[in-house]
């Protein structure tokens, strides 16, 4: 019975923590998504001229467009809409 107690106090303390990294490590890899279609953005720029375009990447959109700088817009995995502009 102590021995099952143990476990559950283990569990239950390492769940939250596993799934605040989990949570992190996806927040992260949008981003570099994101900075990733600044770069291929302008590329498209210097090659064709294009103003906007979209990429997809793992059931993400971004959308890119250049106005006074060039920014990537897309929906995080909350739903949240997020928006990464170049300097």
């Amino acid at each position: 019975m102590v021995s099952l107690f143990m476990v559950f106090i283990i569990f239950g303390s390492l769940l939250p923590a596993m799934l605040s990294v989990q949570q992190s490590l996806q927040v992260k890899k949008e981003r570099v998504s994101a900075f990733e279609t600044l770069h291929e953005a302008a590329r498209e720029i210097h090659s064709t001229g294009a103003l906007r375009g979209r990429r997809s990447v793992n059931g993400i959109v971004y959308s890119w467009e250049m106005a006074d700088s060039l920014c990537v817009d897309y929906a995080d995995f909350r739903g949240q809409q997020e928006r990464l502009c170049s300097e």
